[in-house]
């Protein structure tokens, strides 16, 4: 638990030592489109899961175009209320920074056409905002994947617990069958020699009766 806690404080410490998202301009269909672009402190199929499964927990869900996750008819507060089609890329910061993740929201508002500062400096200041707050979607999603990831480790320890616990049992009745074993061939030592005894006996009186014949 005490770990747990410290990888959240480390996370919000990581979180304030990062730049806030901004805005900036990519090429999507061979066009220059403007959007906001941020970094998050989590591996990409982290990040990227995260956001998906938030959406869907909004009752969205995303279709491919291109490398970007398109979620259409979205409305958050966060932003203002208005049906945005958002387009979400993750990817990775760079090889040397595989544990953070490069986030670029595109906000459509019609056909071809997306939120740019000029003319929707509001709107392009709340995604900044909004941009910002996933990271502490992709935290407790990533944190969520650890208690499961730790879960399944007590699964297999305890699965483990278990057949060592049903060895023992097989190993007691092993032991308790060579006890018996040992025990019973104990008794069938006493008996054979007794029986040989008994032979040697016989065999002794047969020679005797031997000599006197003789």
């Amino acid at each position: 638990m005490k770990k747990i806690v410290f990888l959240v404080l480390s996370i919000l410490a990581i979180n304030s030592l990062i730049g806030q998202s901004r805005y900036t301009v990519v090429q999507f269909n061979k066009k220059d489109v403007p959007g906001v672009i941020g970094e998050i402190p989590f591996v990409e199929n982290t990040v990227r899961e995260a956001i998906n499964k938030n959406f869907e927990k909004l009752g969205y869900k995303a279709h491919k175009v291109k490398d970007y996750y398109v979620y259409g008819g979205v409305v958050l507060k966060e932003l203002d209320n208005t049906p945005h089609d958002l387009y979400v890329m993750v990817d990775r910061k760079s090889r040397s920074e595989k544990e953070v993740s490069i986030v670029t929201m595109l906000i459509g508002k019609g056909f071809d056409s997306f939120a740019s500062d000029t003319a929707d400096t509001d709107l392009i200041n709340s995604s900044k905002v909004y941009l910002n707050s996933l990271r502490e979607v992709a935290a407790s999603y990533d944190l969520e994947l650890q208690i499961s990831a730790q879960e399944d480790i007590i699964k297999k320890s305890l699965k483990k617990v278990d057949g060592l616990v049903e060895d023992a049992t097989s190993l007691q009745k092993k032991k308790k069958k060579l006890d018996d074993d040992i025990a019973q061939n104990s008794i069938d030592q006493t008996n054979q020699k007794a029986d040989a005894d008994r032979q040697k006996q016989i065999l002794e009186t047969l020679k005797n009766k031997r000599k006197i014949a003789n």
